[in-house]
């Protein structure tokens, strides 16, 4: 089903995209199409690595969502794994097409205040279907370490002039080190599922909590 919903999508999209060069010629198309340039080697090269990360922890979730047993038993679990792909898809859109600095500047409020509205609600989604307080202290260990990045990144977006020396590498490379982390984060609870899937006989789900 997931090949399908994916593929209806890419199908979607490159209707729009044909569309759009058919009505708007070469020129206009090549807005959506083009390389990623600049006026140095490895440009945005930071941006390129948080987004990585942030879908490869969407994906990650995918995958454990895919090894995680559909019966009622693992209902929450499952539902947290799927908040967690949505959550994870919507950051790295955000890294990538800046949509809270545009929304911050529609809604007429700081920026920082979305994503600390997102930091808020991932929170939330940990406590009451993640069971964070029972999953393993490696797990614990690497959110708290995620959470404490994106804490710095947040009020130096927030509360640091602009251009202000050092800010934007510290906000940029605590965003970055956020990601590294919940990535960790993804990886574990991925991996916990594969170890489960090689287990030779009746499977139960072991304690990652």
């Amino acid at each position: 089903m997931g090949k399908i919903l994916l593929q209806v999508g890419m199908g979607i999209y490159s209707i729009l995209l044909v569309g759009i060069e058919l009505l708007h010629q070469q020129d206009y198309v090549r807005n959506y199409f083009t390389d990623i340039s600049g006026p140095v080697r490895f440009y945005a090269v930071n941006t390129t690595l948080s987004v990585f990360l942030l879908w490869s922890t969407a994906l990650l979730f995918a995958v454990s969502v895919t090894l995680t047993d559909s019966s009622p038993l693992h209902r929450r679990t499952r539902a947290f794994y799927l908040s967690q792909i949505l959550i994870f898809a919507y950051l790295g859109l955000d890294d990538r097409f800046m949509i809270h600095e545009w929304l911050g500047v529609r809604l007429k409020i700081n920026d920082a205040l979305i994503l600390l509205g997102v930091g808020l609600l991932e929170i939330a989604l940990l406590f009451f279907w993640g069971d964070i307080r029972k999953r393993s202290r490696s797990i614990q260990v690497n959110l708290f370490l995620a959470a404490t990045f994106f804490a710095v990144m947040t009020g130096i977006d927030a509360l640091l002039p602009s251009r202000m020396m050092l800010r934007l590498s510290l906000e940029d490379l605590a965003k970055t080190w956020a990601n590294l982390f919940l990535f960790f984060f993804a990886w574990e609870i991925c991996q916990h599922h594969i170890v489960i899937l090689k287990q030779p006989g009746e499977l139960h789900e072991k304690s990652i909590f």
